[in-house]
Order: structure tokens, then sequence, then C-alpha cells
């Protein structure tokens, strides 16, 4: 790896030069030093030392005592601080002190016996490399890896209790982590993947799990946030500079190019990250895309769309089923504190990914007259530009008042061109699809006496589409009478959306009872429009107006000692227009919640919620609307004051226990809906046709299991999770209802190793899946059997290795087959001069293309897909 610091010359080539204002000087540091004995006068290791702010009693400086019992804590700026000094079955030490030079020594402190001291209960777990501390759990990461990790990823992983799962979330204990802070302060806000996948493993000093965390935007109250933390501290020597790494990759056909900078510093976090490849990776997920995309606060009310435009770039649904992948990635993030009222965060996201597919599809058919299939084979060419914008401002003028403005802007463009052949025609069918939405939001909240708060806020969401359908045939399709021989479809469709929300919301505290009154007022107009060139039962224009006034009253008290009940029961009036359609309805929502928290890390939550879901624009067309070569949607019955009521229980489990290095977290969940949007289909050899309609009911279960074991004979963790899901709900064909059913069952299981002072670390393990479709006639299935061993082995003091070998056996109902992947990596690193060199292989068992077989089902057809798939590939990494 090739570090530059101040190389200032060579970063105006690679990076635009006014990144360069983000620099920030480096603090003069004003040190505390103290030790601390007890009554014998003897010196106390491994006390915790806190530093904390005066105003807010926030953290700002952290440490332990060494085996002298000495400390050292080192403060950015004079002034009054907190010093709390803590260590179990001895009285706490707290104290004001002033810094008014660059050092301040406190001298000997002593610390008194106390049989319990339950505010700060320390749990001292030193040879595990753990350390409980209230709610925050301090690992000390030498202790687990090995020296082969690269990237804070790497790390992640070795650490017990903590994983990252296959979409790049950070678990802790098994549960999704909220937030992740870099040196206590928040930063790559809902960037998780990207975060974790370039912060590399060298800078990171140490990682803390922090529960009830607590914002800067959050106003401090009694109660715990709820929200957890995993907290990344950085080393000095990589703090208040530009620091980054450059490293480039080639081989047969193949290139990698990929750049870091980053600036941590007091006042400023800044990191710019840039990727260019054809080895098909991917910068994000469809969770990230979605979560990017998708940045209204939610309603009151409950909405459900059924749109068939395809709207998300097929890069994020097809996994790497694809022949051929290149993609370019560009994120910047900035965190700015100009003063400790104000915060600033702003980050802005460029990817753009070009893929080539090549698939053969068999489309089962469902019908009153039987099931048919269709087969075809696909060439595909998809271009897709994506860009995501937000900015987020936060002032608080005092402890007890905050001002807050949340601007989001994100665009696709998409060019998706598909080459069909089967039996009877050679099609070829383009989308452009242009798509961008802006949230933003304006919020006011202030705290008066004994908790009474207001929050104030207005909100606005503003939507854009356009889709441009373009199939041309040399052949009849779609049972269209054409004028002439040119077999064409030209369709356009244009979606806007403009929702306005005002709320209000009054917190107050009536003896042990917490309540809040809150108002809404919104606003929210659709506009839906579709036209063709030469048939004019493509065209609609649907225009839709809603304005829900809600009020509502939430609870929450203690019934027991450690069991909470909460409440929130509210009352909505929707006002519906559409043409000379005017039509009112009252809501009634109810959301129940009953936990008991045995202690801090062990809690059981029962719940029960009521919803009522609303038609979109897209629903209501009254004429056709044409989504691909065979399929056409229309609206049978629905309404515009179609509503879906739904009800929701759910039972939540969590037990964690630091001492006997065990977690267990487990969840069940029943939906019930009535009334549901669902599809009346008909289906022939030539023509898919699917209207809107509505259904009596919809039941969906979900559960899931997971533990992890530490075992304190053998150096080993034991990860094993297991999950069921079930739904059926009723869809029709040619007006007929049947029950259409799913099943998914998935587990796994594996072995990681937690060997000391061994330069080998491993995983094992095997996971399994199962999915089931049925309906009244036909079922099929997919079964995947996946084993795989991923390896670590530190040679020598600058040479590494690492491996994944997994095996896969996919059965599905037509056909099956096997693959082996294996993707080897031999690291070596030059820690003087900075520099490294890797020989890398990813899936070199498969250097040809191989074929993936996937099976989804849709609203009438169940389809089987053969893909070919990226193939293995190797290359030189020098950085």
């Amino acid at each position: 790896m090739t570090h530059f610091y101040q190389d200032i010359s060579t970063l105006k080539k690679q990076f635009l030069c006014f990144f360069l204002l983000f620099a920030v000087p480096i603090f003069s540091q004003n040190s505390v030093t103290g030790s601390v004995l007890d009554s014998s006068n003897t010196p106390i290791s491994q006390v915790n030392v806190q530093i904390k702010d005066s105003k807010n009693d926030k953290i700002i400086a952290f440490s332990f005592s060494d085996t002298s019992g000495n400390f050292r804590l080192e403060l950015d700026k004079k002034g009054l601080y907190i010093l709390k000094i803590s260590y179990l079955g001895l009285k706490s030490f707290t104290k004001e002190i002033e810094i008014t030079n660059n050092l301040l020594d406190l001298g000997k402190i002593i610390l008194e016996e106390n049989k319990i001291d339950l505010e700060n209960v320390i749990i001292k777990n030193e040879a595990a490399g753990m350390t409980e501390i209230g709610d925050t759990l301090r690992y000390r990461i030498e202790k687990f890896l090995n020296g082969t990790e690269e990237t804070l990823k790497d790390v992640i992983k070795k650490l017990p209790g903590l994983d990252i799962d296959s979409q790049g979330k950070i678990k802790a204990n098994g549960k999704e982590v909220d937030k992740l802070l870099i040196n206590g302060e928040e930063f790559f806000i809902n960037q998780q993947k990207i975060a974790t996948e370039n912060i590399t493993a060298e800078m990171i000093k140490n990682i803390e799990l922090i529960k009830n965390y607590t914002e800067f935007k959050n106003i401090k109250k009694n109660d715990k946030s709820g929200i957890t933390a995993l907290n990344v501290n950085i080393k000095e020597q990589f703090k208040n500079k530009l620091t980054g790494n450059v490293s480039a990759a080639a081989g047969e056909n193949r290139y990698k190019l990929h750049a870091t900078l980053f600036n941590f510093s007091k006042k400023t976090l800044f990191s710019l990250i840039s990727d260019s490849n054809n080895t098909g990776e991917l910068s994000m997920n469809i969770e990230e895309y979605t979560k990017f995309t998708n940045q209204n606060e939610a309603r009151t009310i409950g909405e459900t769309t059924f749109s068939k435009n395809d709207d998300l770039p097929r890069f994020l649904t097809i996994g790497n089923n694809v022949k051929e992948r290149s993609s370019y990635f560009t994120g910047l993030n900035l965190k700015y504190s100009p003063t400790k009222k104000t915060q600033v965060n702003f980050y802005s996201i460029f990817n753009s990914v070009d893929q080539v597919e090549q698939q053969s599809n068999t489309q089962f058919y469902a019908s009153n007259s039987g099931v048919f299939s269709n087969k075809d084979s696909r060439f595909i060419n998809e271009e897709t530009m994506f860009t995501n914008s937000a900015l987020d401002v936060a002032y608080k003028p005092n402890e007890k008042s905050l001002i807050s403005y949340k601007g989001y802007f994100s665009g696709v463009n998409k060019i998706n061109t598909v080459e069909i052949a089967n039996n009877t025609n050679q099609l070829d069918n383009e989308n452009k699809l242009t798509d961008y939405t802006i949230n933003h939001q304006l919020n006011y909240t202030t705290l008066y006496k004994n908790n009474t708060g207001l929050n104030i806020s207005v909100k606005q969401q503003i939507i854009k589409k356009s889709n441009r359908l373009n199939i041309e045939s040399d052949a009849p399709f779609l049972n269209l009478n054409f004028n002439n021989s040119t077999y064409k479809i030209l369709q356009n469709s244009q979606l806007n959306k403009n929702n306005i929300d005002l709320n209000a919301n009054y917190t107050f505290s009536i003896k042990k009872t917490t309540n809040a009154i809150f108002m809404e007022s919104s606003i929210r107009k659709d506009d839906y429009k579709t036209t063709e060139e030469q048939f004019t039962q493509f065209e609609n224009n649907v225009n839709i107006e809603n304005k829900v006034q809600t009020i509502g009253l939430q609870t929450k008290f203690k019934l027991f000692e450690k069991t909470t009940f909460s409440s929130a029961l509210s009352y909505s009036r929707l006002q519906f227009k559409m043409d000379n359609l005017n039509k009112a309805e009252w809501l009634f929502m109810p959301t129940l919640s009953l936990k008991t928290d045995f202690n801090s890390n062990h809690y059981i939550k029962l719940s029960f919620s009521q919803n009522n879901n609303l038609t979109q624009a897209e629903n209501l067309v009254p004429n056709n609307v044409i989504s691909d070569y065979r399929t056409i949607f229309s609206n049978e019955n629905l309404i515009l004051s179609t509503i879906t009521p739904n009800n929701q229980l759910a039972a939540d489990y969590f037990y964690f226990n630091n001492k006997r290095k065990l977690s267990i977290i487990s969840n069940l969940s029943y939906y019930k809906a009535t009334n549901i949007i669902s599809n009346n289909s008909s289906a022939d050899a030539t023509v898919n046709y699917i209207q809107y309609a509505v259904a009596p009911f919809e039941n969906r279960f979900q559960s899931m299991l997971y533990s992890e074991k530490t075992f304190s004979f053998l150096p080993f963790s034991l990860r094993a999770s297991v999950s069921y899901s079930s739904s059926s709900k009723i869809l029709f064909y040619d007006r007929l209802s049947q029950t259409f059913k799913t099943e998914s069952t998935s587990a796994y299981l594996s072995f990681v190793s937690r060997l000391k002072k061994t330069s080998l670390q491993f995983e094992t393990g095997v996971a399994v899946s199962r999915d089931n479709y049925q309906d009244n006639f036909f079922s099929n299935s997919i079964l995947i059997v996946n084993p795989f061993i991923e390896t670590s082995y530190k040679i020598a003091s600058n040479i590494s290795f690492n491996s994944t070998f997994s095996y896969k056996k996919i059965t599905a109902a037509t056909s099956s087959n096997e693959i082996y992947m294996l993707s080897p990596r031999l690291r070596l690193n030059f820690p003087k001069s900075k520099f490294e060199i890797s020989m890398i292989a990813h899936d070199i068992l498969n250097i040809n293309n191989y074929e993936q077989i996937t099976l989804t089902r849709f609203d009438n057809f169940t389809e089987e897909r053969i893909s070919q798939s990226l193939t293995g590939y190797y290359y030189f990494s020098p950085r």
C-alpha cells in the first residue's frame, strides 16, 4: 500500500483540488494524567477513566489505567470538564476539573471500597479481550486478529458477537447495528458497506459496541434510546491529516482501480472513495439502493404500489447471473462540526454500471384451461447511472432545543435493451427510464420543564418518473391488429407525485406515565399518464388527490417493575378526490406493545399494530398498460377509496451474556390483511393479461432464531440460525379464485476459530435453503445446499494468505447444477515502504461462463431461468 499524507501534487492529479479545503491542521493536545490506588496504597490496573463535557455529560475522552495505576488522556481544548473514575467493587470517583495548561496532573487518586456500585458495573474479561462498562462493550481487537486483515470488514468478522451479513449490514449478536460511528461521531450515515470495505485494518485502534446511544440530534431525556452503535476509534497517526491509498490490479481481460482519501480530525471527517472495475464487483446492494432512494419519513397511512415498469436497475436484482459487467463508483462523505452546537453531514454518490446478460427462460403459466409453458432466449444489455446526495444540518441553541433540516436527492437513468427469440417471434425490446426523487424536511424540537416537549415538522416529497417502452418484432404480438407490416409499439408513461405533510407532537408526563398528542395534515397528489402512437387502448390519464388529517395519543408506562406498556391510538380522516368522485373515510389505527427487560441484555417484547394501505394512481388505470412483449396490465375493480386493512402481531426475544459468551435472538411475526390488492389473470400462448383486483385476504408468517456461543474450553465460536416463512393469498385465474402458497426455509451453521497466538484463523459451515411455490394448478421448488470454508493464514511477518472455497448444489423442478468456487489470495507487504503486492484469483474453477439456475414466482406464472454467470478471474495488484 502506498500511503500519502502531504503529497499534494499527486492528489491534484487524482482528485478535484477543492477537496484540499477539508484538510485540518493538527490541534495542540492538552493532557490529563494521574494514578489510581486502593485504600492500601496499591496501584489498580484497568480502571475505567472518563472525561465528560460539563454541559451535556457527553464522554469526550476514555481510557484505562496501566499496570502501575497510571492513566493519561488527551483533549483538544482547555476548559471545565467532569472526571469520572470507576472500578468494580470500589466507589466511583467524580470531580470537576479545569484545564488551563497543556498538562494537568491530578496526582494520586484513592478509590474507597464499596461492595456494590450498580451505576457503573464493569465486567472484566481481559483474557477474552472484551470489557463491558455500563452500556459499552469494548474490544481489544489485537486479541482476535492474525495480521491478514485488510479492511474494517475483515476485523469485524473476527470479533465475537459481531458479523457482517451477505448484504453488508453489521450485526451485533444477530441484530442489525443502527449506527456506525468513527471516533464517536456519525459519519457514513447509512452507508455501512461502503465504510467497512474501505477503512483499512491498520487504521483501527479499537472497536466499541454501544447500546442506548444518544446522537447529537436527539434531545436528552430520561428514557434510554434503544439505539445500537458500533464505534470505530482511529489510531492517532491517521488523524488530522490527509491519508489514503491507491491500488491497481490487472489480469487477463480484467482490471480494477481503487482509491481512497480520508481526513479524520476533531471538527472535520472527510472521505473520498473511487472504484472502477470490469470484474463484476458492485459498490452497493439492493437494500442500500432502497435506502438511498426512499429517504422519506414513516407516515401514518401506509401505501402499496403495484407498478409493473420494472423500475429497479437489473444490476441490483440479477446478482452475479450476468455474462459481463463493468462499474464505476465515486462516493464523497463530509461531516463538519464548526461549533459544539452545529453539525453538518453531507454525502454524494455516483454509480454507473454496464452489464450484459444471456438467459434461457421457461415460464409456467396456470389457467383454468390447464398449465402450459413458454420458452425464450434473451440477450440483455443494461446501462444505468445512479446518483444520490443528502444534506443533514442540525443546530442546538441549547440542550433543550433542536432545529434541523434534511434534504435528499436521488436520480436514475436507465437504458435496457433486450433481444428475444421464441418459437414465433424475433423481438427487440428497449426501456428508457428516468426517475428522480426529492425529499426534504424542516424540524423544530424543544423540551420544557418536567420532560414536556413540542416537535413540529414540515415535509415534502416530489417523485417524477418517465418510461419509454419501444418494442419491435418480425411478427404480430400481444394479439394486436397492427396497421401495416411494421410490428412496433412505442409507449410513454409518466408518473408525478407531490406529497406535503405538516406534523405536530406534544409530549407530557402524568405521574409515571409518558404521553404524547400528535396531529398530522397531509396533501398527496398523484398523476399517471400513458400514451401509445398506434393504439388508443393504451392511453391513460389518472389524477388523484388525497387529504389526510390525523390525531392520536401515545402512552408509555410501567405495568410492573420490569415490564413497560406502550400504545399509540390514532384516528385519520381521508378525503379522496378523482375526477368527479369525492369520498371521505375514517380510519382507526392502534399500535400496542408490551416489553419486559430482565436486564439490559435480556428482554422479550410483544407487539400489535393495525394499518391501512391505499391504492395509487398506477393501480387505477382505466385502460391497458404494456409491461413487455407478452404482458399487459389493467384495472378490474379497484377504486380510489379501496382500502386494505391489515394487522400484524410480533414477538421478539433477545439475550446476550458476555460472561457466558452466549447470544440468542429470535422473532416471530404474523401478518393478516383483508380486501387486498391482488391480480386477476388469463394467459394463452401469445399474451398474458393481468388485472388489478380486490381479493379477500393475504396471510404471512415469518420466524427466525439466531445464536452464537463462544466456548471456554475450546477456541471456537458456534454460529447457527434458522428461519421459516410462509404466505398464502388469493389470486384469480379467469376470475376464478385460487389460493397461492409459498414456503421458504433456510438454515446456517458455522464454526469460527478463536485461536490465540497462532497465525491461522478460519470459518467453516454450511448454508441450506428451500423455496416452494404452489397453487391449485401446479407446484415448483428449488433447493440450494452450500458448504464453505474461509481461511486466513499469516505465513511470515510480511506474507499472508486468504482463501475461500465453497460448493453449491442447486436443484430445481426441471434442471440442476453444481458450482465449485475457489478464491485464493497471496499478499506480500513491505511495512517500511508502505507498499504491498497481491496475487488474487477469484472463482478460478470457473474461468469459463457457467450456468446458474434461479426460480422466481411472478403474478400468475413461475419462471425457471438458466443464466450465464460471471466468470472467474485472476489479477496482479500492486499498491
